[in-house]
């Protein structure tokens, strides 16, 4: 208990350090097609772990924190393509379905690595941004039952929109599975995953050198024009 105690004073203070350092940057408008470098989140998640359960969509057996429990980093590649890292936690509650069984504790880790595809360009908006992902993942089930296996590797698939107020800052809201690959496949080690949160995003260096050249390029073409301007009223006087 002590031990996750402490991780969730940990993701409270990266979520209050992650907020510290966002504010400082100057707001802008979103606007169309902005690339970015890094996007980091921080957010809560969700996890439907009863591999038993006929219905996709069940809150009933969410085990979810009312603290942080979600964080990710996200490196731009290529025209939409970006490389994801990201990592969650969570305290089963016993009074919500495992496998089709009550009365399961513990806790629960997942880290993962999927390749995103955002619509952002293709849309052309300065607000939406959906996108889908694949990759691969372990998830690490440390809890009182042995239906499933403690370390399990899996396979990837997601889908997300992140909604942002301002160039920089938004929310995010995913939805994914998680495919134990185990023997059997699409067995008791599968489980649903969701997710929301803040999302704070950095503009590539590239970009600011863009704007800078651009700027720079409009005050030589104004001094151009003055002194075109200057040359020829010295021509007629």
């Amino acid at each position: 208990m002590k031990n996750t105690h402490q991780i969730k004073i940990y993701f409270v203070f990266l979520l209050l350090v992650s907020a510290t350092q966002l504010f400082a940057q100057p707001i802008k408008k979103a606007t169309e097609g902005n690339t970015y470098k890094w996007m980091f989140g921080m957010g809560w998640n969700a996890m439907d772990d009863d591999g038993d359960a006929g219905a996709f969509y069940s809150p009933k057996n969410w085990q979810y924190s009312v603290y942080p429990s979600r964080i990710f980093a996200d490196r731009y590649l290529y025209n939409g393509w970006s490389c994801e890292l990201a990592t969650a936690f969570n305290q089963y509650n016993a009074n919500r379905l495992v496998n089709g069984q009550l009365g399961v504790t513990g806790l629960f880790l997942a880290t993962d690595a999927n390749l995103k595809y955002s619509f952002y360009k293709l849309l052309k908006s300065g607000t939406i941004d959906p996108y889908v992902s694949a990759g691969l993942g372990l998830s690490i089930r440390a809890k009182n039952d042995t239906l499933v296996p403690p370390t399990t590797p899996t396979l990837n698939i997601a889908a997300g929109c992140n909604f942002w107020f301002t160039n920089t800052i938004g929310l995010q809201i995913q939805t994914g599975a998680k495919l134990g690959l185990t023997t059997p496949f699409m067995g008791k080690s599968n489980y649903l995953q969701h997710s929301a949160g803040l999302v704070f995003r950095f503009e590539s260096l590239a970009s600011k050198k863009d704007k800078f050249a651009k700027k720079h390029h409009h005050i030589k073409k104004s001094r151009t024009k003055i002194k075109v301007k200057r040359e020829k009223k010295e021509k007629e006087g």
